[in-house]
């Protein structure tokens, strides 16, 4: 059937949405399309869309989203932008599609400044395995606990943004609690302020003599969360992304209490609105490029703690929009330090995660995730059921596998 005439729920009229396009399209100085007027895209405004569905229907306090604001949209790495509103974003992550939002920094990549391309040579620390015993589920448990019972942390809510407080308050208390006098110093826990309600944390570990011209070592993961039948709803999100986030909060608890002082910046971020497109991501990566920061490598922790019945239990290396030699090397740092097998597997169609910032920059980076493609708890996450409860699935034995990981990853890159 042809495409159904949108309207928004307030009722904006079909020119004043052009208009509103037109003004974002003058500021970017660049020639794109509304995605219902693009070929490829259509499908989003057929069967199925209600311009109406994600308004706050039971008026929950606490959001500041403007669900008809427009924003410039890529559905992949080499993909057109194509230009949306907030609530065309929502519909389409709901049929499962996933972009990025670059409305504020659609010319990443596009800055001059040459990127070092770094080799990564086999991992031979003696130190990793006198750290690993000290990674404690119980951690795991508790940070995940705390983290799911904000009602969502979407964003754009003051839950979302509570949720970041308590992320950096957190990671605080375990530098006051374990890290030495000495590594206290060197160590700053700040968060990313963003136009939106929620903070993205960036933690920074470094030498006394590191400047911010040194290449650095990233480790990541997401903390906001979104429920894709409605963003005013509950959105828990134990495994997606919660499970990360602990999950490398847990390897960064162990760097501190071992007094780990890295011979290069190693830095932990923690990123807000990748539901949203990677907003969060995308404007730390922006600010890096035009600061003419070097990376020496990036490895995002999406989903890290199902484990599919009946299934073999592993550590999958995704290799979509990615760097070949990075994933190599994460395969290896697997074999030396994870106790259970590795995977490598292709992200499904329209899936992608923070990693992806990265690599738009011309960086190098990884993405470590739960399972094969195939065995992903995709049926639970995006709903008030992604919880630890859910099923005997959610594994923290399994988290802390990655945890493993992270540890390995850190001091790998960084000794």
């Amino acid at each position: 059937m042809l495409p159904v005439c949108l309207l928004p729920a307030t009722m904006i009229t079909r020119p004043l949405y052009l208009l509103a396009t037109l003004s974002v399209l003058a500021r970017s100085g660049a020639q794109f399309v509304a995605a219902r007027d693009h070929p490829e895209y259509q499908v989003i405004f057929q069967d199925g869309y209600r311009a109406d569905r994600f308004d706050n229907h039971l008026n929950v306090p606490g959001f500041g989203v403007d669900l008809d604001a427009v924003r410039l949209v890529q559905f992949a790495l080499d993909g057109e932008p194509v230009y949306m509103t907030e609530r065309e974003k929502l519909h389409a992550k709901a049929m499962g599609m996933h972009y990025l939002d670059v409305t504020d920094v659609h010319h990443l990549g596009k800055n001059t400044f040459p990127k070092k391309h770094f080799s990564y040579p086999a991992p031979n620390s003696t130190l990793v395995s006198k750290l690993l015993p000290s990674l404690q589920v119980g951690e795991l448990k508790h940070n995940l606990h705390v983290f799911t019972t904000f009602h969502t942390r979407y964003y754009d809510s003051d839950t979302g943004k509570a949720s970041s407080e308590w992320l950096t308050n957190r990671i605080r208390h375990y530098v006051r609690t374990y890290a030495s006098a000495e590594l206290r110093e060197l160590v700053s826990v700040e968060p990313f302020v963003h136009p939106w309600l929620q903070n993205s944390v960036v933690v920074r570990i470094a030498p006394a003599n590191a400047t911010l011209e040194d290449p650095t070592t990233i480790i990541g993961a997401h903390c906001d969360s979104l429920n894709h039948e409605n963003p005013f709803m509950r959105a828990p999100g134990a495994d997606d992304d919660g499970s990360g986030t602990v999950t490398i909060l847990e390897s960064l608890r162990v760097l501190l209490e071992h007094g780990y002082i890295p011979n290069s910046p190693l830095e932990f971020h923690f990123y807000a609105a990748e539901e949203g497109g990677l907003r969060g991501s995308l404007a730390i990566v922006s600010a890096y490029e035009v600061a003419k920061r070097q990376v020496k490598g990036m490895l995002q922790f999406d989903m890290t703690a199902w484990v599919e019945s009946g299934t073999e239990e592993t550590v999958t290396f995704l290799t979509n929009d990615v760097d070949p030699n990075l994933t190599e090397y994460l395969s290896l740092l697997a074999d030396r330090y994870v106790e259970i097998p590795w995977k490598f597997d292709a992200l499904v169609p329209n899936a992608g995660s923070d990693h992806m910032s990265w690599t738009r920059a011309g960086y190098q980076s990884g993405f470590a995730a739960e399972s094969l493609m195939a065995h992903f708890n995709f049926d639970n996450i995006h709903t008030v059921n992604d919880t630890s409860t859910i099923s005997p699935e959610f594994s923290f034995e399994h988290m802390l596998h990655f945890s493993r990981l992270a540890v390995g990853f850190a001091v790998e890159m960084t000794e």
